[in-house]
Parts: structure tokens; sequence; C-alpha cells
């Protein structure tokens, strides 16, 4: 078929996966997602810090050095990780997001770099909804579009990551739970190719 780059309009990208008769109009509609015009932030982790400054912060996926970051700035830090070897609470968010505990007072959750390595994401997503209702909540995951293949034969992706997610699956996923994307940021890279997206919903 056709590279969808060469269609000046949406209509003749339309118009030409119904007349290959693979596709019924119906089923072509909901192929077309918008995507807003986003800004592009080039340090998810220095972006991250800012919006946890002087707050209650629960962070979700806790190890690495963008957490050592935030509990610097945070006004009160709550850690939790499926990986143990730190003061932080050791959850397994995929098998028991159940345990996700209840810190008074959090005003700020962040869950950076996390849901591709959830096979269970929509559990996790409403139980944290349940017990942290109306909590501003920052996301980031990889970004779809960035995805690699190397000479044919190597995926350019951790070996941890069970999926990928574009703006559009993203949103559809949050949505399934209950949250509504209030902001929305292309991280590292241009729009569409960057290497991730940063989202914050309540």
């Amino acid at each position: 078929m056709t590279s969808p780059s060469v269609f000046p309009t949406l209509d003749a990208l339309r118009g030409q996966l119904v007349s290959t008769g693979t596709r019924d109009p119906a089923y072509v509609q909901k192929m077309f997602q918008a995507v807003p015009d986003m800004p592009i932030v080039t340090d998810r982790g220095k972006y991250l810090m800012e919006k946890a400054t002087g707050r209650v912060v629960l962070d979700i996926g806790c190890t690495g050095p963008i957490s050592a970051a935030i509990r610097q700035v945070a006004k009160t830090y709550h850690g939790i990780d499926r990986t143990a070897g730190g003061d932080w609470l050791v959850v397994d968010l995929d098998h028991c997001p159940d345990e996700i505990p209840v810190y008074p007072g959090v005003d700020c959750i962040i869950a950076s770099e996390l849901l591709e390595h959830l096979a269970n994401p929509g559990v996790f997503l409403a139980r944290l909804r349940e017990k942290y209702t109306g909590v501003e909540t920052w996301i980031t995951v990889p970004q779809a579009g960035a995805y690699q293949v190397h000479a044919g034969t190597h995926e350019i992706v951790s070996g941890d990551h069970v999926a990928w997610y574009s703006y559009s699956t993203l949103k559809t996923l949050l949505g399934r739970y209950g949250y509504t994307i209030q902001h929305a940021r292309w991280y590292n890279g241009q729009p569409h190719k960057a290497e991730g997206l940063i989202v914050m919903v309540r």
C-alpha cells in the first residue's frame, strides 16, 4: 500500500484505506485519533522535580536518580517499588496492587516509566484511583513513535517492558479507568518521534 506520507490530506488517506477493500469506512474512521499540539520537555527529571517541589509526594517505581532528586525537593516523600534495597515500601504492583498504601496529605503522585513494565496496568490504575481519587498524578512512558529496529534483527527496547504507548493508546487506557489527561508533553525529541510522553491526570 502507498505510504501515508504521500497523501496530502487525511481524507485522501482514508479513501485509500477504504479502497483497498480490507477495511470498511466505519472502521477506518476509528483509526484516526487526533493528537494535540504539545510542547517538548528536554529534561524529564528536572521537569518532574519542578512538579514535586514543596509537595507531599507519592513516588511509585521509586528507584533511580530521578527519584533520588525528587526526594530532595519534596516537602514529604513516600516511595514504593517492587524491588527491595532501600527505605521505600516494597509492593508488587502487578500482582498485589491492593497493597498500595494510603499516606495522608499526598497532593502529587509520580509514576515515571512504570506502566510499560506492568502486565496489568488497568488494575494498577483502578486501585490507585480508588485510594487517591482526584490527586494530581504525573505519568511518563516511553513513546511508541520512538520504536527502532537495528539491522533488522534487534528491537531497541528494554527487556523489562511489555508495552509501547502512543498518546492515543495512553489516553484510552487512562480514560477506561476514570482518568482525564489535563496536561501533556513530549520529552526528549521531536513530536511523534520523541523518546517519551509526560501526562498529568486526575
